[in-house]
């Protein structure tokens, strides 16, 4: 069996592709985090701060809050958005009347621009003549009805809600493709077993697409920690700062206080947190995985 062997006028094809990604991630990213070592406005000269725009960002009530918020909307994206997905591709993967206007109906949601979402869902969400209040009302939950994202209670989540029903389809088609090439062998030696559905799920599908689904849980962290404009555009933050994020947050401290050396500083906070959590999750879930 020959092997492979790497080629270096391979690196001339992918030189291209290099500089792109060096101009417009590497690049900005090498310029804020030298931007969160000094006190500019994005006008005038700056000075040089040191750590001192990192210390006051982790003394801020408002980002602690914000990132903690971002921990809860990842948890609910786990959960629901990848796990809601499993649930359908699971159920789905057997032939079935009505099966693929299924599919297409999970999908749909993703393929329309969240700008476009959510002012769907604020629509729903008013107060008077919002479609989740008159249907509160109509099976006699009346009293639950309120303005949803004028609520400091409900604010944050009445606006992730809308991120998660949305991907639930993306999810569901990685997932999908997934259990679609499990070998039908493990499947009917199973029933040989005297598998049950569930243990049938627990048993082969699960440990199967175990690698693609830890590949899905790394992207839903990753989304939560990174989803702005859903926050921006419904409730930019408020009210109050009841659903601000990070990066309602460093957007704030960037385009309306004119602190660009401060909201750097948020900004590479943010970028180790993300950085951290996924590099855990992957190695805690392949672990996991390595132990069964």
């Amino acid at each position: 069996m020959g092997s492979l062997k790497f080629q270096k006028r391979v690196v001339l094809f992918m030189l291209p592709c290099l500089a792109v990604y060096f101009v417009f991630f590497i690049f900005p990213f090498l310029q804020t985090a030298a931007y969160s070592l000094t006190d500019w406005d994005g006008l005038t000269s700056f000075s040089f701060v040191g750590l001192s725009n990192f210390s006051k960002v982790f003394s801020d009530v408002i980002y602690r809050q914000a990132i903690g918020r971002i921990f809860i909307w990842a948890l609910l994206s786990i959960l629901l958005k990848v796990g809601t997905a499993l649930l359908l591709a699971y159920v789905l993967r057997k032939p079935a009347r009505g099966a693929g206007f299924t599919k297409a109906a999970l999908f749909l949601p993703y393929i329309i621009s969240s700008s476009a979402m959510c002012l769907i869902f604020t629509v729903m969400y008013d107060g008077d003549a919002g479609l989740v209040n008159s249907f509160l009302r109509a099976i006699g939950l009346g009293s639950l009805a309120r303005y949803w994202l004028s609520d400091s209670s409900t604010a944050f989540f009445a606006v992730i809600m809308i991120p998660i029903y949305q991907a639930v389809g993306y999810f569901f088609v990685i997932l999908y493709a997934g259990m679609k090439d499990i070998p039908e062998d493990l499947f009917e030696a199973g029933k040989i077993d005297g598998t049950n559905p569930l243990s049938e799920f627990a048993r082969i599908t699960l440990p199967s697409i175990w690698p693609t689904l830890v590949v899905c849980i790394t992207l839903a962290i990753n989304g939560a920690f990174q989803d702005f404009d859903y926050i921006f555009i419904m409730t930019y933050g408020g009210p109050g700062h009841a659903s601000e994020v990070p990066a309602t947050y460093m957007y704030k401290e960037f385009f309306d206080h004119h602190a660009f050396g401060y909201g750097s500083a948020a900004a590479v906070i943010l970028f180790a947190i993300t950085l951290i959590s996924t590099s855990i999750t992957r190695k805690g879930l392949g672990a996991a995985f390595r132990t069964e």
